[in-house]
């Protein structure tokens, strides 16, 4: 892992995003309403941009708190 990906980027967030998957009730083969073949993060960084940005604001937080508790 690089300097970038330890920092709690927005690149780093989708790339973290991208690493979980898409959430299984979220699939469309699930009935949700994302294609299982796209990358999550980065669907949610494009087609959802006020929740990537309100959820990565929260796992900024999250990442800074616990790297301050080292």
């Amino acid at each position: 892992m690089n300097r970038k990906d330890e920092r709690p980027s927005k690149i780093s967030y989708e790339r973290y995003l991208n690493e979980l998957g898409i959430p299984e009730n979220l699939k469309k083969s699930n009935n949700g309403h994302i294609p299982d073949y796209v990358k999550y993060g980065t669907w949610l960084r494009v087609n959802d941009t006020e929740k990537f940005e309100d959820d990565y604001q929260n796992w900024k937080a999250k990442v800074r708190a616990e790297h301050n508790m080292d």
